[in-house]
């Protein structure tokens, strides 16, 4: 059995990382409370891009736009969204097997992926693995501003529109529920695959018997649509990445609640076996005393 020294310091090593586990996870849950938040309060804009979306591609006559068609060029290009800090589990690593999936795909069918990157521990995957993103996203953690936002989604907008794009998808963390959050791809580009789903994430579409010719528009669908596809690419990208950044707390939050669970597991053991280790010593000193009595 160790001495009671080496025992005590032990747990003062076991409560300083206790203290450090229960900090981040207090941190996490308020950054997670805070993304949460956001997320909420932008349902109903969800909903009403998700409704104009599905009268828009629905029209009797078909609104011709170049991001509702398909393109030909055998390039696709992929944004995977990676964690800013580590202790998050395999988040990372979840988030790498989604991309071979496409790196594979894209071998298979002949085609030229370009992989895009925000600044985060999934480059350091990406690194290890010997694969080279065509650019890295800096100068943000988290979710991006609008004006970056924006710079990101004219980008792969201006080379669908020139026809050397055929698809743009995003592989990040949808967060489903505190308990449950899954690797995904969302296919942003064609516009007419991230419309259906809009609507099938979305609440009962209204109206479903009317069309949006029975509505009277101004401008017209054809001038609105022009607007209305940047909006929703980006709105899907910044959604993507606050689902990300959700999911990234939520991870670190549980692991930390799971390292600081047992780091008081470990204080409780080694307070058990302080005790018996100070009692054999006692038990000691007291037999060595009336042992010298005796004689």
């Amino acid at each position: 059995m160790a001495g009671t020294k080496q025992i005590l310091h032990r747990r003062k090593a076991v409560e300083n990382i206790r203290r450090i586990t229960r900090t981040m996870e207090m941190i996490s849950t308020a950054r997670y409370k805070s993304y949460f938040n956001k997320r909420v309060a932008v349902v109903d804009y969800h909903d009403a891009l998700a409704r104009l979306g599905y009268l828009l591609v629905t029209r009797q006559k078909p609104i011709a736009h170049p991001l509702l068609n398909e393109n030909k060029s055998s390039n696709w290009a992929i944004l995977a969204i990676g964690t800013s800090r580590g202790l998050c589990g395999q988040y990372n690593e979840s988030v790498y097997r989604m991309l071979q999936v496409h790196i594979g795909r894209a071998k298979d069918l002949n085609k030229k992926l370009d992989i895009y990157v925000n600044q985060s521990k999934l480059s350091g995957v990406l690194d290890y693995h010997k694969i080279t993103p065509t650019k890295v996203y800096t100068g943000f953690e988290g979710v991006p501003t609008d004006e970056m936002i924006e710079s990101m989604a004219d980008e792969f907008i201006q080379r669908y529109i020139s026809g050397t794009l055929d698809f743009f998808g995003i592989v990040y963390m949808r967060f489903c529920s505190i308990t449950r959050q899954q690797v995904q791809t969302l296919t942003v580009m064609p516009l007419t695959e991230l419309i259906d789903d809009l609507t099938t994430r979305a609440k009962v579409i209204w109206p479903w018997k009317l069309s949006v010719e029975d509505f009277l528009l101004s401008p017209s669908a054809d001038e609105i649509i022009e607007d209305f596809t940047s909006i929703i690419i980006r709105y899907c990208i910044k959604h993507c990445f606050t689902d990300a950044s959700l999911s990234e707390h939520v991870r670190r939050m549980v692991a930390m609640r799971n390292a600081t669970d047992n780091a008081d597991e470990m204080i409780k053991e080694l307070t058990s076996e302080y005790n018996c280790a100070r009692q054999s010593s006692i038990t000691g000193e007291l037999l060595d005393i009336i042992g010298g009595t005796g004689v």
